[in-house]
């Protein structure tokens, strides 16, 4: 009797439609009835084989260098092996794909890019012929199961999601595998620390997102604080006071620098009689919020609940699992008009505490039907609740507050607006204008889905005010003046950063505006929480408290791109990266060829590779800053201890002679690396679930001169005088030394790392001209701990520093 052969994503997905289709039989890697088999793959059972797979590694050799690159596997050419541990389910696929009883499949992985690659790649592999199906569904109800049965898309339907899962595959191995290699063999190192390589790790996806970090961090660096001065009078009038902020009516500078005039005004102003010269109040409504894409409930999350973005994907997913939710990897926040009949089912699952009083009012607005809710939708709608009840008790404390901030906002599209009543007021006395700005809210709306703290987080000044009538008099009882300066740009947090990779590094607030450039961002909705955590482990960026700052080695990473390699600004380019992904959106749709999309990729790794090997032969190889220390959180009793060095340390450490390697902590010695050279394997670790990069281990040879300084400047301008002959000091690639060198003069200072830290041209500048550099933070000695210091010359003539800890 033929079946029907049924392929999931993950065993509970499997389990989900068992019990939807009364499929109750066990087997081994499958479930069965007399109509169905229902299989699952466990993630992805095949990986892309490594690059030395295509070389031929006796011409080429085994250790990592350019002269093996570029490596580009045609379309057809890519090759697959089993993953690790997947071999077993893997035979299970195989042999039900090729079973005589079985007459037809449906693909039931998830119904998104990557869900249609994990089957698609084991199809392909075993070369199935059968006829094909595809199950397409955004939760896991019985009921969604049994419609997408009736439902069923014919696998044309997704030939483009097909495609576009494959070429974002070998896009990210194309860039990853041969750009990590490039960057690594001439820009990586050995870490004495950690005692492993510092691969330099290269992605399509995650490169551009570490620029974003990066210039920021350069935006608040290099931004200078402007002072102004805000002049506010209190004014006393028969109706009650209110306060206003003066202006000048005549200049579109809305701010006071001068101090002579802001104090002028408080005196010239202070207990005068005022006039109102302008009341005017008018109505406004504040509709409802769009529901939620995964963004927006992972900017939302992050906000409230400090939850990274990677915890909110996984959050969500297992609330997805537990059919509390509609499909999580959304990028749409819209419900399509066939939701319409069943958005009441959806609204009577809330029936529960804390959710009943807000369910009883919203059924009777009647079912939400505007355009900022029902209107086109992309591959999944928003994330709603379904249409299951879901006990919150039985849900993880995380899980609780995702599905809160959930059925929360989907509660409030069914409330009308909420109505506010906003005020302006200018006053004038003895010839200066203040303005009043309030706001009171009439009537709450959707707001009274939401506890008080949210109520009543408004960004707008809000005062409760008198009521006053243009012409009323008042007298000016209080005038102080405010000294302000303007701030510099915020660090992303994820949530932030999430939004500006999702619109391409622009900075976009408005949730209709943000939906208009869906398409265009660094990444996909899926894979960015994942690339967010991939640059946190990889050592180029570090949270602190809920920001994200860059750490040496990211800094430099992007430094070097922007400032030397011209070819490999795509890199760091996010308008770039983010016309490359709707090029793969295009492909999808099938109005772009894969092929071409493939070739658009290769001549830019060529192209980057080609400028990695002249930037070699004109410089070198030029190690990048190492990763800094994680501390060991296991270790909680002495963590306080290892944020920074003792005195006792700093004594021992200041002793030392820091040029010839001698840097202790605790009595440890730590050997400085100023040229030897080392043969290494590093162990590229391995990517996250979308940029898809395999583990491997090779061999990178790191050859530092450690006599000679490579004399072909990097940059040629001075850099101050040399201690030794007073010449110019100039910047080669392994190091900053004496333009007179022809003539015999050996001054130089290594770029080699020192307790982890690469001198820049800043910190080298200060001490020719000072003597000493600003406090350096950052530097780890050998038992791991960091700490902050100066250095200063210990023999300035032969370039020898040592550690000044000063009173920090």
């Amino acid at each position: 009797m033929a079946r029907i052969l049924i392929v999931a994503e993950k065993p509970a997905q499997a389990r989900e439609y068992a019990a939807a289709l009364n499929v109750n039989k066990k087997g081994q890697g499958y479930l069965e009835n007399d109509q169905y088999i229902i299989t699952w793959c466990v993630g992805h059972l095949l990986e892309l084989e490594k690059p030395e797979a295509y070389m031929d590694l006796d011409r080429v050799g085994r250790r990592w260098s350019l002269q093996r690159l570029p490596v580009l596997p045609g379309i057809g050419d890519f090759r697959h092996q089993v993953k690790a541990g997947t071999s077993k389910q893997y035979q299970v696929l195989q042999k039900l794909l090729q079973a005589n009883e079985v007459s037809t499949v449906i693909c039931g992985t998830d119904a998104d890019r990557e869900g249609q690659l994990l089957f698609q790649e084991v199809w392909d592999k075993v070369g199935c012929n059968k006829p094909l199906l595809r199950l397409w569904i955004s939760s896991l109800t019985k009921e969604a199961i049994r419609e997408g049965m009736s439902n069923l898309l014919d696998a044309s339907d997704v030939r483009g999601l097909a495609s576009a899962s494959y070429g974002r595959a070998y896009a990210d191995w194309d860039f990853g595998m041969n750009l990590t290699e490039g960057f690594t063999a001439l820009f990586g190192s050995f870490d004495t620390l950690r005692k492993k390589p510092n691969v330099i790790s290269i992605g399509r996806v995650q490169t551009p997102t570490l620029a974003l970090i990066v210039k920021r961090e350069w935006e608040i660096e290099q931004f200078v604080p402007e002072e102004y001065f805000d002049v506010v009078a209190l004014f006393a009038g028969e109706q009650g006071e209110y306060s206003g902020h003066w202006f000048d009516p005549e200049s579109e500078n809305k701010r006071l620098t001068d101090r002579q005039k802001a104090e002028h005004i408080v005196n010239k102003t202070l207990g005068q009689i005022g006039n109102v010269a302008k009341t005017n109040r008018k109505k406004f409504s504040e509709p409802p919020p769009l529901l939620f894409d995964l963004t927006g409930l992972t900017v939302a999350a992050s906000k409230k609940h400090g939850y990274s973005a990677e915890k909110v994907l996984e959050l969500a997913q297992s609330l997805y699992e537990k059919k509390a939710i509609t499909y999580p990897r959304t990028d749409c926040v819209y419900l399509s008009k066939d939701m319409i009949p069943k958005l009441k089912n959806h609204l009577m699952a809330l029936q529960h505490e804390p959710y009943l009083e807000y369910v009883d009012e919203a059924s009777g607005y009647g079912v939400p039907t505007g355009k900022r809710i029902i209107n086109t939708i992309t591959a999944h709608h928003a994330i709603i609740p379904t249409t299951e009840k879901i006990d919150p008790r039985k849900l993880s404390d995380p899980e609780r507050h995702i599905y809160d901030l959930i059925a929360r906002r989907f509660l409030a599209v069914w409330f009308p607006p909420a109505e506010f009543e906003q005020t302006e007021i200018i006053t004038v006395t003895t010839g200066e204008y203040f303005q009043t700005k309030g706001k009171t809210l009439l009537s709450p709306g959707w707001k009274k889905v939401y506890d008080s703290e949210e109520k009543n987080d408004e960004k707008d000044e809000v005062q409760s005010l008198p009521q006053l009538a243009q012409g009323d008099n008042v007298l000016t009882k209080e005038v102080r003046c405010e000294e302000k300066s303007t701030k510099p740009p915020k660090r992303y947090t994820q949530g932030d950063l999430l939004k500006a990779m999702e619109a391409a590094g622009k900075q976009i607030e408005d949730d209709l505006l943000r939906q208009q450039m869906k398409g265009k961002g660094i990444g996909t909705v899926a894979t960015r929480p994942a690339i967010i955590e991939n640059l946190i482990q990889r050592g180029y960026i570090s949270q602190e408290q809920k920001t994200l700052r860059p750490t040496d080695k990211g800094t430099q990473l992007i430094s070097l791109i922007q400032d030397r390699l011209k070819e490999a600004s795509l890199l760091i380019s996010p308008e770039m990266t983010g016309q490359m992904e709707y090029h793969l959106a295009q492909v999808e749709k099938g109005k772009l060829a894969l092929a071409s999309y493939m070739r658009e990729v290769e001549e830019a790794v060529v192209r980057i590779i080609n400028e990695l090997r002249s930037y070699e032969r004109k410089h070198g190889k030029t190690p990048l800053a190492l990763a800094p220390i994680k501390s060991d959180k296991r270790k909680k009793s002495t963590e306080k201890k290892s944020k920074q060095v003792s005195v006792k340390d700093k004594r021992k450490v200041r002793e030392k002679d820091v040029g010839r390697g001698k840097v202790t902590s605790q009595g440890e010695k730590q050997q400085i690396s100023t040229g030897t050279q080392n043969e290494v394997r590093p162990d590229i670790e391995k990517a996250g679930q979308k940029e898809r990069k395999h583990s491997d281990t090779k061999n990178i040879e790191i050859h530092n001169e450690k006599n000679n300084v490579d004399r072909d400047n990097q940059a040629k301008d001075s850099l101050g005088m040399c201690p030794s002959c007073g010449s110019e000091i100039i910047e080669g690639h392994k190091g900053y030394g004496c333009s007179n060198w022809k003539s015999g003069c050996r001054f130089v200072v290594w770029k080699t790392p020192i307790c982890g830290k690469v001198l820049t041209r800043t910190q080298i500048k200060s001490l020719l001209k000072k003597g000493k550099t600003p406090l350096i933070k950052g530097f780890v000695s050998q038992s791991g701990k960091p700490f902050t210091a100066s250095l200063i010359w210990s023999d300035a003539a032969n370039g020898k520093l040592k550690f000044d800890f000063g009173n920090n």
